[in-house]
């Protein structure tokens, strides 16, 4: 199941930058809104560094084997 997941996140992130390059911005606010799929770069980045800070936060907050006896 999880590597499914994977795999559906990879795809559905490549369609999502592959959208970006072909679909341009009508009204551009920011500079970096200039770069293709920045956006879809960005969000990606960044759901990738909170699986990877939860799963370093989670390592913490677990309780060693016998800790209640």
């Amino acid at each position: 199941m999880q590597k499914m997941l994977k795999r559906l996140f990879v795809v559905l992130t490549v369609l999502s930058v592959l959208t970006g390059l072909f679909i341009k911005p009508e009204h551009v606010v920011f500079l970096w809104h200039k770069i293709p799929s920045i956006d879809a770069g960005f969000g990606a980045l960044g759901t990738c560094l909170l699986i990877v800070a939860t799963r370093i936060l989670a390592s913490f907050a677990r309780k060693k084997e016998g800790f209640y006896d």
